[in-house]
């Protein structure tokens, strides 16, 4: 009977304590919530405009390796409202793509360097739902310009493409993707 007594009263003893240290956090989280939100407040204030002013440099550097990119290759690209510069190299006959309809395309994506990174070749043509694509919002945007036949170049800046973090496989972070793209086929 002693033991159980002993062992009753530590658990007892260690689970008051418990109690009290979860407590007292509670009570300085509060205050501790505050202190962080007040700190994350003059971080972005103090970083905002240094990095809403590199971002706006990076994405003129972007633009300007892909002028040279298309001038070097004798495109004759277009600039889209968003960036995303496209060239319809051969049109089709077909049904034009709108958002809502299933596209499915053939496509090779490289780098800027030529490293080829997919193709529909080795893992077949893929289908998406337009006007729903999160991740290639420029793909989207093109698929959407384009009459089923049609061929298109297409040069994604990264945050049209997979931005900051690139897909996690293939794609390196910040990446200017080439897509070489044929839509295949459209339906609702």
């Amino acid at each position: 009977m002693i033991s159980i007594h002993k062992t009753s009263i530590s658990f007892l003893v260690l689970s008051i304590g418990i109690l009290s240290m979860s407590c007292s956090c509670t009570g300085n989280r509060d205050s501790g919530n505050n202190k962080e939100q007040q700190a994350y407040s003059n971080v972005k204030t103090q970083y905002h405009k240094p990095l809403m002013e590199w971002n706006r440099e990076a994405v003129a550097v972007d633009k300007d390796i892909i002028i040279k990119y298309a001038e070097r290759r004798k495109w004759d690209i277009t600039e889209s409202g968003t960036g995303l510069y496209y060239d319809i190299y051969y049109e089709g006959n077909g049904t034009k793509a709108e958002a809502g309809d299933y596209a499915e395309f053939a496509y090779i994506i490289s780098l800027l360097d030529g490293t080829e990174l997919y193709n529909s070749d080795s893992t077949g043509t893929r289908k998406i739902l337009l006007g729903h694509n999160n991740e290639e919002g420029g793909l989207d945007e093109a698929l959407q310009m384009m009459n089923v036949g049609d061929k298109a170049h297409l040069i994604l800046p990264p945050h049209l493409a997979f931005g900051v973090p690139g897909d996690g496989y293939l794609v390196p972070p910040r990446s200017i993707l080439v897509y070489d793209i044929e839509l295949v086929s459209i339906n609702n």
